[in-house]
């Protein structure tokens, strides 16, 4: 008796879990067609060099990205604008509806580039100090819970972060994308970019 009642109750408790997310991912859609769309595209999968791909993003990171725009900890009037009025709710279900998504994946352009950029991406530079990419955002870029996913991300959008990096005027993430950054020139920065885009 005990255990039919334990059965029971493990399979309303998976179907409560599977109601709360349906319903995370019908109110994360709606508010995607409502204040993403134009610029990130209706699945995140941006269409535009100038904005991130966000299909198939990290949940924490993006809700960490999405707090700190509301907080004005990481620049950009465009973002701050969409996230002003959004609550801890909204963040949770736009963050999680992305995560579900899946990105497309780009194609280089320039093979020798993308060549020197994956040399640097999987073995660094120890002659300028600089450790391999994959140490933090793994072999294949897919990073973790607090670091982004970079695999298949528009080469501009990427080349521009890390510019902003080196530039310090992206402050509200690890510090060490700070040293990285400056470590690396104009067109290694491409380089790594155009490898990325590849993944």
């Amino acid at each position: 008796m005990k255990r039919g009642l334990f059965l029971i109750f493990l399979g309303l408790s998976s179907l409560a879990w599977g109601t709360d997310e349906a319903a995370k991912m019908q109110r994360g859609e709606e508010l995607v067609i409502g204040r993403c769309f134009l610029c990130h595209g209706g699945t995140g999968d941006s269409s535009s060099p100038l904005y991130p791909k966000l299909a198939g993003q990290n949940v924490e990171y993006l809700l960490k990205q999405l707090r700190n725009f509301k907080l004005r900890e990481r620049d950009s009037n465009d973002m701050r604008k969409v996230v002003a009025d959004m609550t801890e709710d909204d963040f949770q279900a736009v963050a999680y509806f992305f995560s579900q998504q899946e990105a497309s994946r780009g194609k280089s352009a320039y093979e020798e580039m993308r060549a020197a950029g994956e040399k640097i991406y999987q073995q660094g530079d120890p002659e300028k100090g600089l450790k391999p990419c994959r140490e933090c955002h793994g072999d294949n870029g897919a990073g973790s819970a607090t670091l982004p996913k970079i695999a298949g991300q528009h080469t501009l959008y990427v080349e521009t972060q890390l510019n902003l990096f080196e530039e310090r005027k992206r402050t509200n993430d690890n510090a060490q994308m700070q040293d990285i950054a400056k470590r690396l020139s104009s067109d290694e920065m491409r380089a790594v970019a155009e490898y990325l885009r590849s993944l």
